[in-house]
């Protein structure tokens, strides 16, 4: 193969891939029920081509983060005396 070829790269050497409401099921460990209701409801970002939606990771990532993180509490310290 010469230089000038182009080829293809690797689907794992891509920057950003899009993903499936099974994938992102699997990675949050979520019902398909729970996914298909949160992107009806607007909560996870996603992309319609055609007739099938993808999820890009590090937005929906970012959407949950920002929607449903729970920060710590800060303890309260007692006074002895």
């Amino acid at each position: 193969m010469s230089p000038d070829e182009h080829t293809e790269p690797a689907a794992s050497s891509l920057p950003a891939r899009k993903i499936t409401r099974h994938q992102l099921a699997a990675h949050f460990s979520l019902s398909l029920r729970t996914v298909d209701e949160l992107t009806r409801k607007g909560v996870l970002p996603f992309f319609k081509i055609g007739k099938s939606i993808r999820y890009d990771l590090a937005e929906v990532e970012s959407a949950m983060h920002e929607r449903y993180h729970v920060r710590a509490k800060a303890r309260k310290t007692h006074a002895k005396g």
